[in-house]
């Protein structure tokens, strides 16, 4: 994953000056991760206020992202919470170290979310039933299915 700095450089109204940990997941994540700083680059190059990422961390397998927002418009932050919620539901379906397909899993002592050869490598079983995961998109919640996601078909390629 690419440095603060580099982030920064990349995303340059986004604030990262909060993120005293860095970025605390693997690689495998990174363009889930890309993905969700460039719509919030977006929203806020814009016009839509500011918006400081506070951490960006892998808890209980999947992807979380906290962050906080300041001048906001509504219809802004809503569509930074939307790109939120779509990249914590990706998590659970990419490889947090090599960013291919994978499901969440559990060593008895660990949940991540790892292909089969890392799942292998750290001895872990698929959770089943594995989480099933809403979004909000245009204001409608909606179950979120990996196989309909563009994005993950243009990444997994």
């Amino acid at each position: 994953m690419d440095t603060i700095a580099v982030l920064a450089g990349r995303y340059p109204h986004l604030t990262f000056g909060n993120l005293r940990f860095g970025i605390e997941c693997g690689d495998g994540w990174a363009e889930i991760i890309h993905a969700f700083l460039a719509i919030a680059e977006g929203v806020t190059a814009a016009g839509g206020g500011t918006l400081h990422l506070l951490q960006i961390k892998e808890k209980m397998g999947g992807l979380r992202i906290y962050y906080r927002m300041a001048d906001t418009q509504q219809g802004s932050w809503m569509g930074i919470d939307e790109a939120y919620y779509l990249a914590e539901a990706r998590s659970f379906h990419v490889c947090e170290r090599c960013g291919r397909r994978g499901v969440l899993t559990y060593n008895g002592m660990l949940y991540a979310t790892l292909c089969a050869e890392h799942a292998a490598e750290l001895e872990s079983e698929p959770v089943s039933p594995g989480p099933s995961m809403s979004i909000v998109i245009a204001n409608t919640v909606v179950s979120y299915n990996p196989d309909t996601d563009p994005f993950m078909s243009s990444t997994m390629d």
